[in-house]
């Protein structure tokens, strides 16, 4: 029985690629935690309706990121604050929880949270050849598309080669479900993933020289065309020149203290922290 084909995404990868870049811009571009809270809820929106992203994936990627970054900034930040003029909530020895020590830690927690979303979020819904297409498509230099395609490309065999190898070991009688066992493996997998990574990008470098791609650099090279076909439209170009002018716009009017939304510490107090 012959497979279904893969989904085809709606988007055409150069504006998946500035869409991508807007949101990451707005997320440290703007100061109130709400923005990189809107753009987390986005999303998971666009994951759940996508048909190229598995809702699922996309928020185990997104927890077993940033939960551990959310643990680490509350010790550090809500627990160590070292502000002088501070509003103790909590104090234990030299530990106290702080409100300002909270309000950083939480407006940190989201940017990270949210850049871990959107990159998850497009690392899942596209491949290499979407990514050199955008990239092309976006005037980058080939050379630079080259690499960032690659390593798009690579990192998703290095997961397929760490299964395979993980399944080998399972095959010869280790127990990879347990921690110690996999504790025990790592070395001997670090230097197999690291070995394999040095041979493909070895062979992708020399792949491309092949087809003509390293000598597309100067005044007069002719750029490649698309590796795949994809759909575009009026309305998809026009968003790729409006989308970089608004999130300009929002920039620029938060830094000016033009755009009236809450910090993290107004929002604490609203909510009587």
């Amino acid at each position: 029985m012959t497979p279904a084909p893969a989904p085809t995404p709606r988007l055409h990868p150069a504006t998946q690629v500035l869409a991508t870049l807007c949101a990451l811009f707005l997320v440290f571009g703007v100061s109130s935690p709400l923005v990189p809270a809107a753009v987390i809820v986005a999303a998971g929106c666009v994951a759940a309706a996508s048909r190229s992203v598995r809702l699922r994936t996309w928020a185990a990627t997104l927890a077993f990121v940033s939960l551990p970054v959310l643990v680490m900034t509350l010790i550090i930040q809500g627990l160590f604050y070292p502000g002088e003029r501070v509003t103790v909530l909590w104090s234990a020895g030299p530990a106290h929880i702080t409100v300002e020590g909270l309000a950083i830690a939480v407006q940190l927690w989201l940017r990270v949270a949210g850049t871990v979303a959107v990159s998850a979020l497009f690392a899942l819904g596209s491949d290499s050849a979407r990514l050199f297409d955008a990239l092309v498509a976006l005037r980058v230099p080939v050379r630079i598309a080259q690499v960032c395609a690659s390593a798009l490309g690579l990192a998703g065999q290095l997961g397929a080669q760490t299964r395979a190898l993980l399944a080998a070991h399972r095959a010869r009688g280790w127990d990879t479900s347990r921690l110690r066992a996999r504790l025990t493996l790592l070395p001997g997998l670090l230097a197999a993933l690291f070995t394999g990574a040095l041979v493909q990008m070895d062979q992708r470098q020399v792949t491309l020289a092949q087809r003509g791609l390293g000598h597309v650099s100067g005044p007069g090279a002719r750029r490649p065309g698309p590796l795949q076909d994809h759909a575009d439209s009026p309305v998809q170009r026009v968003c790729r020149w409006a989308m970089p002018v608004l999130v300009l716009v929002l920039v620029v009017a938060s830094s000016a203290h033009l755009l009236p939304l809450p910090t993290a510490t107004r929002i604490l107090e609203v909510l009587g922290v």
